[in-house]
Parts: C-alpha cells; sequence; structure tokens
C-alpha cells in the first residue's frame, strides 16, 4: 500500500509538472499534444512498477487512476487545448497567412474597396441598391486615364446609361456634390420633422400589443437632385426647348400684338420650369424601413428594405421610388410621387408651346 500511494504521489507531482510546462531536474520536458497521452502515462506508471505489491487494491488504484484524467482545482492551472483545437487553430492561421501573402497590393485594396462599399450600403439611410459610395470611387472605377476614359463612355457596363454615369463621375467629383443610388444631390438641408417609432411588443392583460411612440428628429431634405440622365436633359432637351424657342422669338415675334407676346414668353418660360420641376427634385425616394408599417408592405432585395404597394426599385436610379412610373430619359431622371405632378405640367407645356412656335413661324397667328 504504501509502494502504491508513494507511486501516486510521484505521478500526480508529473502531472502537475506537465499540466504547468515545468521538468524535473534530472528528466527532460515533455509536453503532451492531449490529456489522453497524459493519463496512459499515469496509469502506466501506475501498472508498470510493482504491480504484485498492489494486487489486493487494483480497483482503487485504477479508480484514483481515473480522477487523476481531470485538472486539478488550481487557479493557475488552464485546461490544455486538445490536439484537434490547436491543429484547426494553426490551419486557419496558417491559411489566411498563406491567402493575405499571395494576394498583390492591388488586390488587398480592391478587397479594402469593396468592404467600404458593402459598409457604406447597408449604413445608408435611403433604400438604395449596390453602387459606389462616392463619384471619386464612381471615376476611379471607370478609369482615370485618358485611353480608359475614351473607351469607358462605350463599355458595355455602364449601359444603360450611355456613358451618362460616367460624365456624372467627372462633374459631381470636382462639385462635391453627394450621392444617393444614381442620384446626384446637389443641395440638401437639415429640417425637424416628427415621426413615429413603433417599439417592441408590450404584453399586457389583454395579450401582445405593439407600442408607438412619437419623436421629433433631424432629417435631410433633399431640394436639388437630378438623376442618373441628367446630361441628356442638359445637352439636349433644354438646348432644343431654347432652340426653337430662340427661332420663334427673332422670326416671329418682332411686331405681334403685345397680348400675344406676354402669352408666348409666359407658356416658354413655364416649359422651362416645369423640365426643371422634374429633372432637379426629389421624385420620392425613400428612405430605407428594416420592418414593414403595414401588412401591405413588401421586401425589396436589391435595397433591402420594405417598401409600400406601388413603389418600385429602378435600376436606372438605383433607388426605390414611391409610386414609381418611369425613367424618362427627356428630364433626366425617374418619374415618381412627388414630381409626377411636375412631369404631366411639362408634358401639357410641350404640346402647347409646341403648336404655339408653329402658327407663330407659319404666320397663323397675327
Amino acid at each position: 500500500k504504501k509502494n502504491c500511494v508513494k507511486k501516486e504521489s510521484t505521478a500526480f507531482q508529473l502531472y502537475l509538472m506537465i499540466r504547468r510546462g515545468t521538468s524535473t531536474p534530472k528528466k527532460p520536458a515533455v509536453t503532451m499534444d492531449s490529456e489522453q497521452e497524459m493519463t496512459t502515462i499515469v496509469q502506466d506508471t501506475l501498472i508498470d512498477e510493482d504491480t504484485s505489491q498492489c494486487d489486493d487494491n487494483s480497483s482503487t488504484n485504477s479508480g484514483r487512476a481515473v480522477l487523476l484524467t481531470k485538472p486539478p482545482p488550481e487557479d493557475d492551472l488552464a485546461p490544455a487545448p486538445s490536439s484537434d483545437d490547436i491543429s484547426e487553430s494553426k490551419n486557419d492561421q496558417d491559411g489566411e497567412g498563406k491567402k493575405d501573402e499571395n494576394l498583390t497590393i492591388e488586390e488587398r485594396y480592391e478587397n479594402g474597396r469593396n468592404a467600404a462599399k458593402l459598409k457604406h450600403w447597408h449604413d445608408s439611410p435611403y433604400a438604395v441598391g449596390f453602387t459606389e459610395p462616392t463619384w471619386e470611387d464612381e471615376l476611379s472605377r471607370r478609369g482615370k486615364n485618358d485611353e480608359e476614359s475614351s473607351r469607358g463612355c462605350c463599355a458595355d457596363d455602364i449601359d444603360p446609361t450611355c456613358g451618362c454615369m460616367y460624365v456624372s463621375g467627372i462633374v459631381c467629383s470636382r462639385l462635391g456634390a453627394g450621392r444617393i443610388g444614381n442620384m446626384a444631390v446637389l443641395k440638401e438641408r437639415s429640417v425637424l420633422v416628427e415621426e413615429e417609432v413603433e417599439e417592441d411588443d408590450v404584453e399586457n392583460g389583454d395579450g401582445q400589443t405593439s407600442k408607438k411612440t412619437v419623436r421629433r428628429v433631424y432629417k435631410n431634405q433633399l431640394e436639388i437632385v437630378v438623376g442618373p440622365f441628367w446630361p441628356f436633359m442638359l445637352f439636349i432637351t433644354y438646348p432644343l426647348i431654347f432652340g426653337v424657342s430662340g427661332l420663334t422669338a427673332v422670326k416671329a415675334i418682332p411686331g405681334k400684338h403685345p397680348i400675344l407676346i406676354a402669352v408666348w414668353a409666359g407658356c416658354t418660360f413655364g416649359l422651362i420650369y416645369a423640365l426643371f420641376s422634374v429633372g432637379c427634385r426629389d421624385p420620392g425616394i425613400m428612405t430605407r424601413h428594416r420592418r414593414p408599417l403595414h401588412t401591405s408592405w413588401r421586401w425589396n432585395d436589391q435595397a433591402q428594405t420594405y417598401r409600400p404597394r406601388g413603389a418600385s426599385y429602378d435600376q436606372d436610379c438605383a433607388c426605390v421610388i414611391e409610386e414609381f412610373d418611369h425613367t424618362c430619359p427627356w428630364t433626366g431622371t425617374g418619374i415618381g410621387k412627388k414630381n409626377m405632378a411636375a412631369f404631366q405640367a411639362f408634358v401639357g407645356m410641350i404640346l402647347v408651346c409646341l403648336i404655339m412656335d408653329i402658327m407663330l413661324l407659319a404666320g397663323a397667328l397675327g
């Protein structure tokens, strides 16, 4: 018995030294890959030496050997990691290290840009698609040197804007314009508004009810916003209006009755202002809603938001527009809830001005 107890004490000290990473002065340090190997050594130490003297207490010794497999109750001893955990962590570290080492500087920079682009998309308060965060990033993606610029306006990845996005990148980056999807924000201001916030369901005696609170917050109000086709509006639509109106003013207006001149001038000015109200105003860009405000709302995957009926995601504008109707290249933007009235006035004024100019040039109106 004494010999067995002595050998158990020696094995227990060996177990503690192995777990703490220390070694005896006579023997080199022993490292273990797992607790299973450690338990095997302790059991071999108890069984191999003088097994004949411990035959009567073999069951007791084996029980004590099993108890030694548990970590001792000491604060300075942490459980040793298993060999599987160590191998997996080493493989992960080696894999990440090799992956980083194999990447070039351009690839690392591109990965960083993609991560920033994804974060900007998720953090945006507006219901927008996955686009470049700024116009500078749009310009850098298209290419900055002259050769890439000449190819950029006709590249396949710019369709269907036909180079308008590249022009927006050049102009808007120099103007410092903001970006919401493919819309360029030229002017905005902060306004104090009241909004209803739906909190988590509150359980009462009758059941679960939804609690709504009203809070006052500052929000950005978009005042001047142009769509992705604003170059078409600026360099084609407006020149056509000014060209036809100028020709009428030079050839047909002189010598006409003052009332007729006033009517013609009012219609022409109304046409110009209506086009500005359509192409340079917010068409109804929605903010992002993580939860539906009504049961009829549906989820939109492109913008990661819930939207009401009638609201749609416009791929050209890259945002969700309330009561979206269509995208008009002549006005340069999408037509929605907030600029539909101005668009209808614009179409009506085109018809009136066109008929009046034709009649004045033909001499039918005196």
